[in-house]
This record gives structure tokens, sequence and C-alpha cells, in this order.
């Protein structure tokens, strides 16, 4: 039993980074086209990607439009989970069912629904609105994040600093913001990751203005570049720094505390 446990579980390994590895070695490839034999070794798509100006732009768009999503889904991430998942609120069933709600939702319908939104109410369509319903699809995950820390957090700890004279917002500012520090670091990375990577309900609200997604997408529909390929792996390793980068700052701010 146990063999064939491990066997499934390199099976599924393999189902999900096959693919990835594939990309990777095409993307190295020689040749315009993608199929073996190999022609050769060569860098020059990935030379291509960083010329591109158009993807260089798209590129320049995604953080624009990232980097706000990241920061609104984990200040209201954190927000709703401490009303969840810590401080004692009436009807939180209600308020999370209708938080998670997006989770059960196809986001085909909710970039229709976004977008008949913005039209019936007369928003233009820009990278805010694509922050905006952005924000409404990652907000789940990063509450989900760091609600997981918030649970774990010793309610004692704040029965003695209220003890010690700690008055609720200094207890909050002393206490439980420190212990949740790490959960808020792994819902801006997931957040960020997510936003970087969302296609469907970007390619409805967004404007003149398209993320690096939206610019791929159609890309592909015409033609399977192998510069596509070596942008893919760029993409793949820059997620992969990302996440190193965010636990190494939580080693050193953990050995620091210690």
């Amino acid at each position: 039993m146990s063999r064939l446990s491990t066997l499934w579980v390199w099976a599924v390994f393999a189902f999900m980074y096959l693919p990835i590895a594939m990309i990777a070695l095409f993307s190295v490839n020689d040749s315009k086209i993608m199929s073996l034999p190999f022609s050769g070794f060569t860098l020059k798509w990935y030379a291509e990607v960083m010329g591109d100006g158009r993807l260089g732009g798209g590129f320049l768009t995604t953080l624009s439009v990232a980097f706000p999503v990241a920061i609104c889904a984990t200040l209201l991430g954190g927000l709703a989970a401490l009303a969840i998942s810590f401080y004692p609120m009436r009807g939180r069933g209600i308020f999370a069912v209708l938080l998670l709600a997006p989770f059960l939702i196809p986001k085909l319908i909710l970039a229709v629904a976004q977008l008949i939104m913005f039209n019936e109410t007369g928003v233009a369509r820009s990278l805010l609105t694509v922050i905006a319903a952005q924000t409404v699809i990652v907000l789940p995950f990063s509450t989900l994040v760091i609600a997981s820390v918030l649970i774990r957090i010793d309610r004692g700890l704040l029965e003695a600093a209220a003890d010690l004279g700690a008055s609720g917002l200094s207890a909050f500012r002393r206490v439980v913001l420190p212990l949740m520090a790490n959960g808020l670091m792994a819902s801006w990375v997931v957040a960020f990751v997510l936003s970087s990577a969302e296609y469907v309900l970007t390619a409805f609200v967004s404007g003149r203005a398209q993320p690096l997604s939206v610019l791929v997408a159609s890309d592909f529909r015409f033609a399977l570049s192998p510069s596509l390929n070596a942008l893919a792996v760029m993409i793949v390793f820059g997620n992969i720094a990302l996440v190193a980068l965010a636990e190494l700052i939580r080693r050193r701010a953990s050995k620091t505390g210690a």
C-alpha cells in the first residue's frame, strides 16, 4: 500500500511539473517549431523577450496592478480575519459566507457581473477597475491565510496584557500585530502572485492598458512562439524568487525577535 501511495504522489508531481519542465526545455531550443528532436541550445528567445517593448510595457502594467491589489487585499483580509477568527463579532458566520462567496462563483460569472456593474454606473474601464475587481476575488485567499495564523494565537496573551494595564489598541499593536506579521507577509505574496496571473477577470474589466496576462493570452491565440515559453519560465522563476525572498525576511525577523 505504501508503494502504491508513493507512486501516486510521484504521478501527481509529474502531472504538475512535467509541463513546466517541457516549457523550460523548449525555451532554450534553437527552433521556432516546438517539437522533438531539439535543434540546439540557445538563449535568443530570452533576449527577444527582454527586447520586446510591448511585453515590457505589459509587465510594468502588471506590477502597477499587482502591488495595489496585494496591499488592499492584505489590509482588508487582515481586518476580515480579525473579525471572523479572533475578536467576537455578531453575525460573523453570515459575514464569513458572504466574504468567501467568490470561491463558489465561477470567475466568468464574476467578470460579466462586474463588467455590467461598471457599465451601468458609468465607470470607465481602466487599471482602477482591474485593481478593484481583482481585490474582490483575491480577498478570500488573503483572509484565509491570515486567519490560519490568528487562530493559533493564545488569547491568554491579550488577557495578560490587559492585566498589565495595556489598552485594547495597545495590546493589539504590541501583541497581536507582531504575531500576525508572518500571515500578513504570506497574504501579500499570495495576493501578488494571484493578481499577476489573473486573466479571465482582467480581460473583461481592463481598458486600453493591458497587463501581461492578457497580452500573452492574445499572442497564444495566433501563434505559439518560443519567446512565450521563455517568458513563462521567467515568470515562474520570478514568483519563486518572490516567495524565497519573503521566506528569508520571515526567518530573519524570527531570529531578531528571538
